[in-house]
């Protein structure tokens, strides 16, 4: 079946030193609550190829049917790790991933009500972590996950197989709290600006209590979520628009003045605007580390 008809699509970019074609189709409608998106990928580079990962608001599995690729903490570049399938909880640091010569795999990037049904464990535990799929899931589940992508007849079956994998974990995962869902909702909903005493308010629970059942089901707590949540609104931005003022940008993602938000743009990303703009990478290659 053609890529077209499968709704499958390709970018695929070559230079000298490096190429990819990135596949992308939408997961299954059912899936919309818990899954953001799904992205396979085919990559080779001749020299190294070093990519910044900032915080977003999600988590993302990554199934590997190629060699290991290397994570290093943006902040503490000794601390690096090594990993095949890995699933990464939710950050408020960036990371740099790094590899050379050939990668190919599979992403899938869990919304956080998804990440904590599909697990179903402490996702405090977690977070700012980097785990071996093997240790999640086991080694035969993950082991025979990853078979089956790479045995698959093309990405459209590849597509195919994740979705009823998903649909299958997930429908014998335990949900999340409905309160911690709606405050989730909520704080998702204003790009972090709902004020983290509101929502206590509103749940007419004490913020201890809030920031202790956020840590158990979503990973960190309300206001780190709420921080990278209006990073990742900030991100979207200079992603979509070539040309924006900073302090315009500032005003519309929740900062008081462009001073604070160039310090958290800095913090979660380690650059400047400007600087992380410039390091786009084309053909929708993310961003260049």
């Amino acid at each position: 079946m053609p890529a077209a008809a499968s709704g499958v699509q390709v970018n695929i970019h070559r230079s000298d030193e490096h190429s990819w074609a990135l596949v992308t189709r939408a997961p299954d409608s059912r899936l919309t609550p818990y899954v953001i998106d799904y992205c396979g990928y085919r990559e080779r580079a001749l020299t190294p190829m070093r990519r910044l990962q900032p915080p977003f608001a999600g988590v993302p599995m990554v199934v590997t049917f190629g060699p290991p690729i290397d994570i290093i903490n943006g902040d503490l570049p000794t601390e690096r790790g090594v990993f095949r399938s890995f699933l990464a909880g939710l950050h408020d640091v960036h990371v740099v991933t790094e590899y050379e010569g050939e990668q190919i795999g599979f992403q899938v990037n869990f919304t956080l009500l998804g990440a904590f049904r599909f697990l179903n464990i402490a996702m405090s535990d977690i977070a700012n972590r980097c785990v071996g799929l093997g240790d999640l899931l086991g080694d035969a589940e993950a082991d025979r996950l990853a078979g089956s992508l790479h045995d698959a007849r093309g990405w459209a079956a590849r597509f195919d197989l994740m979705d009823r994998f998903l649909l299958d974990r997930l429908h014998r995962g335990r949900p999340m709290s409905p309160d911690i869902a709606w405050a989730l909702k909520s704080l998702e909903a204003s790009h972090g600006a709902r004020e983290i005493g509101a929502l206590s308010r509103d749940l007419a629970c004490s913020r201890k209590t809030l920031i202790q059942r956020f840590h158990a089901q979503v990973g960190l707590s309300p206001k780190a979520v709420a921080g990278i949540l209006r990073i990742a609104h900030a991100i979207t931005h200079i992603r979509a628009v070539d040309q924006e003022g900073w302090a315009d940008l500032a005003t519309g993602c929740g900062y008081y003045d462009q001073a604070h938000f160039n310090r958290d743009f800095r913090r979660y990303t380690g650059r400047t605007p400007s600087e992380f703009r410039a390091s786009l990478l084309p053909d929708g290659g993310g961003v260049g580390g």
